[in-house]
């Protein structure tokens, strides 16, 4: 969806330009009307377009000098004129101010339509779909939730600081447009590594200046701090029982860390961290607890020899059972038999 910016101080023409815009099959989502330069700079500093089509007479200031301008401030919105005059000066200065096209009044249709097409389509990926298209934007975005989740505070503020040096000398609304998208990025990859849309609405900004742009940045970037980390809370409680459910079921099997991680979405260094977190032990540790656990209660409840015993909870041979018997319980199985101890 584009936004376009009319600028003429004949009112019959905006009308007409308004009318051709709406009537055609472009996607533009808001259209807004100048009719002078120093308007049009104001609108251009509060909002922003992705197109201006500016008339070149105007009072206060003309079209030439909206766009000479436009060039220095906002050198990634292309601008159009339309004019009356065909004179070869006005065409080499608006040629020099970097004017995608220049129109003649009264406007052709065809020719109007036309060149907004051709204008719009050649718009660079920052300004349209960079939100949507950039490998390396969304490679900062999951190294960003990586670290949250890892609670790796140096990490994200690397990854914030990469983040604002992109937006080193980018005018303020190309600023907020672009930090919408990575924004709506953040939430995508907090999504995907958490299996669950993380909600963390974009704060409003009011602000006037560069400074007051990377505050609210910082402070978009806490809040969503906060959301990853709760919704991460809430979905490694879920997944560290789950895991337990499924290690209970499969005690006796040889599955590795790395197998049971990949399982639940997670690194294996990272789901240890958690399981140990949230358990007190390391996933080995449970492991033996419940194979041990089960192992003492067919040594007393049943006349199974050693080897089916040890076979059954998951070891390969009765030296195994015995040794990890000694190390957790300080006594041998058999001596467990013997003794009936409980």
């Amino acid at each position: 969806m584009y936004t376009i910016l009319l600028v003429d101080d004949d009112s019959t023409t905006i009308k007409l330009m308004r009318y051709m815009l709406e009537n055609s099959r472009f996607p533009v989502l808001r259209i807004f009307e100048a009719s002078d330069g120093k308007e049009a700079l104001r609108i251009m500093r509060e909002y922003g377009a992705d197109l201006v089509i500016t008339d070149i007479s105007m009072p206060y200031m003309t079209g030439l000098e909206l766009c000479r301008q436009l060039s220095g401030e906002f050198r990634y919105t292309p601008a159009i004129i339309v004019s009356e005059h065909d004179k070869f000066e006005y065409v080499r200065e608006a040629l020099v101010c970097g004017v995608k096209d220049y129109l003649l009044k009264p406007l052709s249709k065809d020719r109007f339509l036309s060149s907004v097409r051709r204008t719009l389509e050649e718009l660079p990926e920052t300004v349209h779909t960079i939100g949507e298209t950039s490998d390396r934007w969304r490679g900062l975005a999951e190294a960003w939730v990586e670290a949250v989740l890892q609670d790796n505070r140096s990490a994200q503020e690397k990854a914030g600081r990469k983040w604002l040096a992109s937006l080193h000398g980018v005018p303020p609304y190309l600023c907020l447009k672009w930090h919408s998208a990575f924004h709506r990025i953040l939430l995508q990859s907090a999504g995907a590594k958490l299996e669950r849309e993380v909600e963390c609405s974009l704060p409003p900004y009011h602000g006037q200046n560069g400074t007051d742009l990377t505050n609210w940045i910082t402070a978009d970037f806490k809040a969503l701090q906060h959301a990853v980390k709760l919704a991460a809370y809430t979905d490694n409680q879920r997944t560290i029982y789950n895991a337990q459910k499924y290690i209970q079921q499969h005690y006796n099997k040889e599955i590795t860390l790395e197998e049971l991680a990949s399982s639940v979405g997670y690194s294996a260094p990272y789901f240890s961290y958690l399981f140990k977190l949230k358990t007190g032990i390391s996933y080995m540790a449970y492991r033996t607890q419940l194979r041990l656990k089960r192992a003492q209660e067919l040594l007393l409840k049943s006349d199974k020899s050693m080897p089916q015993i040890a076979s059954e909870v998951g070891y390969n041979d009765v030296t195994s059972l015995i040794r990890a018997f000694k190390k957790e319980l300080g006594y041998t199985p058999s001596d467990y038999r013997k003794s009936g101890l409980v």
